[in-house]
């Protein structure tokens, strides 16, 4: 099987950088790395250009012109121009372990999702990990040693909730199981495309997700807890102040009625036709 491993950034490269670093890693290396881009002003270059000759997949960097916050339109962009039979979703500020493809490969089946949960670092313990990402002799696993328990104590009870919700859903006590999160997750490409991929009617901030992960359980496709050796990290950055109301809740609320209780979990606007048709550029970075 194929993973195609889809990054959608917006500027802080700095970050891609690390997951990069991470990313040449792996225990089992993912077929290419699609780096799917709303339009930053940084170029990508510049950060992962010197990592490139050390990459042993593919590297794609897909851009669409910066119209504002338009995640969903990135994310299907990357899948379009995906060869994977797996997709692997992770944001750019996201770190993680030698294994994290490799429990992908070994864990994920169709019609279920693999969910992640990371744990959120602090300004200074980020700062610390990219530092010492630069040693070349550099261990996930022991940097996670150097952190305080209860951060790896704290995933593990999220994850024996999300097992809950799994099977209370399964009973049918719950219309859906595991709430799908964007920051790590991984499903097959025909599932994504079953439900037509992201909702490109959400446009700025919030609600996408949720709305994603309300059609995939519509189309019969639950949730699943993912579990790396060691917990899976978020990078610390300063909070978007517009991220506090967002405009697509009463959408959401509307959508979410006809998802749920009519089974209508296929997007009007979304992987087979976008919402909105200004051009994108593709450009292979890295061939093996």
């Amino acid at each position: 099987m194929k993973v195609s491993l889809i990054v959608p950034v917006y500027n802080r490269l700095e970050h891609l950088r690390a997951q990069f670093k991470c990313l040449l890693k792996q225990e089992s290396a993912p077929h290419e790395v699609i780096i799917t881009d709303d339009g930053s002003k940084e170029d990508v270059i510049k950060y992962i250009g010197d990592l490139l000759p050390l990459a042993k997949f593919n590297v794609k960097h897909v851009y669409q012109e910066d119209k504002g916050f338009r995640k969903t339109r990135a994310l299907n962009n990357g899948v379009k121009n995906s060869t994977g039979d797996i997709l692997v979703f992770c944001d750019q500020d996201l770190v993680f372990g030698e294994d994290y493809i490799k429990t992908v490969l070994e864990n994920l089946k169709k019609k279920e999702f693999l969910h992640f949960r990371p744990y959120n670092l602090t300004e200074s313990e980020r700062d610390r990990f990219i530092n010492l990402q630069n040693d070349r002799d550099f261990k996930y696993s022991e940097f996670v040693k150097t952190l305080p328990k209860e951060y790896t104590e704290s995933v593990k009870k999220t994850l024996k909730k999300d097992s809950i919700r799994k099977i209370l859903n399964i009973l049918k006590l719950r219309k859906r199981g595991i709430k799908l999160v964007g920051m790590s997750y991984a499903l097959f490409k025909e599932d994504y495309i079953k439900v037509n991929g992201y909702d490109e009617k959400y446009q700025g901030w919030g609600y996408e997700d949720d709305d994603f992960g309300n059609r995939l359980y519509a189309s019969g496709v639950t949730g699943k807890p993912g579990i790396t050796k060691d917990i899976q990290l978020h990078l610390w950055h300063h909070v978007d102040p517009t991220k506090k109301k967002s405009q697509n809740e009463e959408y959401y609320s509307e959508r979410k009625i006809e998802i749920l209780q009519k089974k209508d979990f296929v997007s009007k606007y979304g992987y087979n036709n976008s919402y909105e048709n200004d051009e994108i550029t593709v450009k292979l970075l890295k061939e093996v």
